[in-house]
This record gives structure tokens, C-alpha cells and sequence, in this order.
């Protein structure tokens, strides 16, 4: 896709901003993984008030990716404006403004990333999958960077500076989509959940499933990057700094997997390609469960990461494929969002009250076997809706 391609349906609006937009997003939305450690320590959070701001920020990212299916152009503009000014607050450096900043930053996501997937999946049908690739490329080139800005800016005793650093950032990226404010609402009103793709109908509980594999996943995603650098830290005695590190090599190891899907996709069919993917996921988190070395930690992060780089995209394009233009769309991302607010939060619960983190890693654990067993009924439900059509 090039900017020009694009240009005429965002009023001339160059694609790069998209995508500069989206790496922005990207070392927001995983923030809070890296600099929890840093801010449990200076605060002395207990592992339940760590939590809460994981609920804070995905709990307020359910009503932004609700309300984006509405207004998306207009989601985009102020989705930045919600995560610039949550980001101030936080540079204030305490815990109830911390609890209110991830919530600006949770609205401002979940109205902005669900708006640009929206209009990317629903207005370009015939580039769906490629769009929402790169997006999601881009996304994640920011998660990669995120941990490595912590570390760098807690070495140097700057955080605050960098997240008064990163909220101009998004200012800047608000008053450049500011055009968009005056733009004409976008049509989203289209064939609804029942839509026909390729013969097979996305009736309600189809897009529950949909629903429900998302959901799951943001879950799963948010708890290993939310959580990693406070497990790796607690149990194997390694330095902040290089605890943060962790989240990085658990976004590399995502992205560098969602490289590897395009390929695999042109050799394997896309249910194989996803049941290995949730495969090497199991095996990874499962992992986290036993007593380890650094080095076998390592390990089961890389193999999480790749394990999990086919689940979301993957499912947000067939959803899309099926369900169309459709406002339920929006509420599909909005349940999808509060994944995170609510593995992550059982994670802290359990390692509060049910024997330390190595154990809380049951959540995410059980969340990808729910995966699993939501992908299997999917695919019955395909087979045997497709062979009705065919009848």
C-alpha cells in the first residue's frame, strides 16, 4: 500500500502518519509491562493494586473501542488527545494518578487502534489482509521499542521526562489528524453479523466466538508482556533494567512471527498455521510454570511470542471477512479489550492469594486452552455450515 493509494478517502492525509500513529500506539498501549516493576518498587504496590492498573487501562479501552465504531474518524483524533493527556498525568508520579492515567491512555487506545483496524479491514475489503498486517507490523515495531525507552530512561533517571516526552508526542500526532475532525462520518452499515463469506453464515454465535478468541487473546497478550518483567525479576534475581528487557524479547519474537504467518500462509492452510501457533503458545507459557533458569525463561518468552503472532490478525480478518460494515464490529474490539482488564488482574489475584507468580501464570495458561477450544468448535461450525451451502 502507498500513501497515495490511501490519501483521497483520509482528505490527503499521507498513509505514513497511519503508521507512525500506530507505532505511537504501540509503545503506549505495553507501557505499563515495563515500568510496573519500577513503579511496584518505588510505590510498594502489592501485586492486587498492580493489577488494578492493567484494569484501569483495558477497562476504559472496552468503551473506546465501543464508541469508535461510531465516529472512527473522529476516534482517531481523540483517541491521541485521551492518551497525551493520560500520559501527563502520570508523569505526576503516584498511584491514584496512575490509576486515572491509565484510563485516559485505555480510552485513547481503545478509541484510535480500533478506529484505524476498522477502516482499514471495512473500507479497503480488497486489501483487508495486507493492511491489517502492516497495521498490526507497525503496532508492534512500537511494543518491541517501548521496553527498551523504560530501560534506557530509567538507567538515566528520566522516566518522568520520557513520559512527558512521549505525551508531546501524541499531542503532535492529535493536531496532525485534526483535519479529521471536519471529515464526513463513515459508512458502517452494511450487511450486519449475518453476512456471507464464501458460502458460510456469520450468525450470532459465530461472532461470539469471534468474540471470545479475541477476547482471550488480548488477555493472554497483556498478561505475558504486563507481567513478565515483575516474574522474571521476582523469581530469577535479575535487575530491573534488564527484567524490562523480557518485554522486548517477547514483542520481537511477535513480530518477527507475524513476518514468518505471511510466508506460512502461502504454504499452509490458515487453521493449521493458527492451531500451530496456539501449540507453540501453550508450550511456552506452560513452561513459565516450573522452576527455571534465566536462560530457559528466555526460551519460553521466545516461543510464547511466536506461538502467538497468528492468533489476533488472524482472527480479526476473518471476523471482518464475515461479519462486513457493521457497527457490531466496534463492540467485537470492545470486548476484545476487556481481555486485558481482566487475565492480567486474575494473574495478580492468584499471585497474591495462591502462591506467587510462577502459579499465576495459570490464567494465561487457561485462557490459550479456551482459545483452543473456541478454534475447534469454529472450525466444525465452518465445515458444517459449508456443507449445507453446498446441499
Amino acid at each position: 500500500m502507498t500513501a497515495r493509494s490511501i490519501a483521497p478517502r483520509f482528505e490527503s492525509l499521507s498513509a505514513a502518519q497511519f503508521y507512525f500513529a500506530l507505532v505511537v500506539s504501540g509503545i503506549v498501549t505495553v507501557l505499563l509491562g515495563p515500568v510496573l516493576p519500577i513503579i511496584s518498587a518505588r510505590w510498594m504496590l502489592s501485586d492486587v493494586q498492580g493489577g488494578w492498573l492493567f484494569t484501569a487501562q483495558f477497562s476504559a479501552s472496552v468503551v473506546g473501542s465501543a464508541l469508535s465504531s461510531y465516529f472512527p474518524r473522529k476516534s482517531v483524533v481523540l483517541g491521541f488527545a485521551s492518551i497525551g493527556a493520560g500520559l501527563a498525568v502520570l508523569s505526576a508520579g503516584h498511584y491514584r494518578a496512575a490509576l486515572l492515567a491509565f484510563a485516559l491512555i485505555g480510552m485513547g487506545i481503545g478509541l484510535a487502534v480500533s478506529a484505524i483496524n476498522l477502516i482499514f479491514g471495512t473500507e479497503y475489503p480488497e486489501r483487508r489482509g495486507s493492511l491489517l498486517t502492516r497495521a498490526n507490523l507497525c503496532w508492534g515495531i512500537g511494543a518491541v521499542l517501548a521496553p527498551q525507552f523504560v530501560a534506557l530512561a530509567e538507567h538515566r533517571h528520566a522516566l518522568r521526562l520520557f513520559l512527558v516526552a512521549l505525551s508531546l508526542c501524541c499531542f503532535a500526532v492529535f493536531a496532525s489528524f485534526s483535519p479529521l475532525l471536519g471529515a464526513g462520518k463513515v459508512d458502517v452499515r452494511g450487511t450486519g453479523p449475518k453476512a456471507r463469506v464464501s458460502g458460510v453464515r456469520a450468525g450470532p454465535l459465530m461472532f461470539g466466538l469471534f468474540s471470545a478468541i479475541m477476547f482471550l487473546y488480548v488477555g493472554v497478550e497483556t498478561t505475558i508482556a504486563g507481567w513478565i518483567a515483575t516474574y522474571v525479576h521476582r523469581l530469577n534475581a535479575v535487575s530491573l533494567a534488564r527484567a524490562s528487557l523480557f518485554v522486548s524479547v517477547f514483542w520481537i519474537s511477535l513480530v518477527t512471527g507475524r513476518g514468518l504467518v505471511v510466508g506460512l500462509l502461502r504454504v499452509f492452510p490458515e487453521r493449521l498455521v493458527l492451531l500451530g501457533g496456539l501449540a507453540a503458545a501453550l508450550g511456552g507459557v506452560g513452561t513459565l510454570l516450573f522452576p527455571h533458569g534465566v536462560a530457559t525463561a528466555l526460551g519460553a518468552v521466545i516461543v510464547a511470542g511466536l506461538g502467538c503472532a497468528p492468533i489476533y490478525p488472524l482472527s480479526v480478518a476473518r471476523m471482518l471477512a464475515r461479519t462486513g460494515r457493521t457497527r457490531h464490529v466496534g463492540w467485537a474490539f470492545a470486548i476484545c479489550g476487556s481481555g486485558g482488564a481482566v487475565v492480567p488482574w486474575v494473574t495478580g489475584v492468584i499471585s497474591e492469594h495462591g502462591g506467587g507468580l510462577r502459579m499465576a501464570f495459570l490464567a494465561p495458561l487457561t485462557a490459550l486452552a479456551g482459545i483452543l477450544v473456541c478454534v475447534l468448535i469454529e472450525g466444525r461450525m465452518n465445515r458444517q455450515e459449508s456443507g449445507l451451502g453446498q446441499s
